[in-house]
């Protein structure tokens, strides 16, 4: 009787973990298309949103190669290194030798793309914090938890040893 209660308790932590699975890939879907229906555009000097979301990804990792770029927009190499090259020509975005291989090129935000990048981010802050007023401080401080630790497991899960 005991084994068959501990494959039943064992199943049903399977199903607890396809259960979370789905949730978290449906909160990313939901989040996704929030910031892309509900936020203002961000449409500014007449670039995409992937060429913001580079700008950005440039502001958080600073001085990069392509594949370092395209691996975290999640983007072919060659998407990439044309979207970087619109960007360098508009002067958002400066290239530079990589003199340890020459084989490579950096990549980093120019004064321009950094005002730009910033400019985007503080609208989209505002945006979500006159959002925020009209909840309760309840609701506030539960979402906050609850981002705090989406966040630090989604942190964890990334430091985890990959298993394919």
């Amino acid at each position: 009787m005991r084994k068959i209660e501990k494959k039943a308790a064992f199943r049903q932590g399977v199903r607890g973990d396809r259960e979370i699975a789905r949730s978290f890939l449906e909160l990313f879907r939901s989040m996704k298309r929030y910031v892309r229906e509900e936020m203002p555009p961000s449409s500014e000097k007449g670039l995409s949103e992937e060429k913001i979301r580079c700008l950005g990804a440039l502001r958080f990792l600073g001085k990069s190669h392509l594949k370092s770029l395209a691996a975290y927009d999640g983007l072919s190499a060659s998407s990439q290194c044309i979207m970087l090259n619109q960007l360098v020509r508009d002067g958002f975005v400066s290239r530079s030798d990589d003199l340890a291989d020459r084989r490579n090129v950096f990549y980093e935000l120019t004064d321009g793309g950094l005002e730009l990048v910033n400019a985007v981010l503080a609208v989209r802050v505002k945006f979500l914090c006159e959002r925020l007023a009209r909840l309760s401080q309840i609701e506030k401080a539960h979402f906050a938890s609850a981002l705090a630790v989406v966040l630090s497991t989604v942190d964890k899960l990334k430091s985890m040893e990959s298993a394919i």
